[in-house]
């Protein structure tokens, strides 16, 4: 299964991962890898031990958290785009960090397992959002994983079809 919002994320050292960042700072479309989003997150957040530096921590604290508010919702949506899930679910205090712990090919192989859980429903189990050729994808690529057997693939292929 394709993922619908661009071509794979490439991990990156912690220097990438800041200057793709503040690169990107307003791009909500495309994947960020986990990598990118952590390394990122890790240096916005520790932005806090700078308050308990007198004097001159408030002022580089406000900078760097305010300054870094726009691209952390950047960062985080492209993220969420990387594990093929909407750039809205960061709206949901919390839960949007346990998604982005998910390796991008773990979004797929999620759905994958959930449908092949039960081999004679693998139709019924096939999202009604995709259209035909997508379907045909699906089941291929099933076919190829070993999830389905020859004959499963041909029936499901042919229900598909009429």
């Amino acid at each position: 299964m394709a993922n619908n919002f661009g071509a794979q994320s490439k991990p990156m050292n912690f220097g990438e991962s800041i200057s793709t960042c503040l690169k990107k700072y307003a791009v909500f479309e495309g994947r960020a890898s986990k990598s990118e989003f952590w390394y990122f997150y890790l240096l916005w957040l520790s932005s806090f031990i700078l308050t308990f530096i007198p004097v001159v921590g408030m002022p580089i604290f406000i900078i760097i958290t305010f300054g870094g508010f726009l691209p952390s919702i950047s960062v985080t949506c492209r993220r969420l785009h990387d594990i093929n899930k909407s750039g809205w679910w960061q709206l949901i205090p919390l839960y949007f960090f346990i998604l982005c712990t998910l390796d991008s090919s773990e979004g797929v192989n999620q759905s994958r397992s959930t449908r092949s859980s039960n081999n004679n429903n693998t139709i019924k189990n096939i999202s009604t959002d995709n259209d035909l050729t997508d379907e045909l994808e699906e089941l291929e690529e099933l076919y190829k994983d070993g999830t389905l057997s020859e004959a499963q693939f041909k029936k499901a292929k042919n229900k598909l079809l009429k």
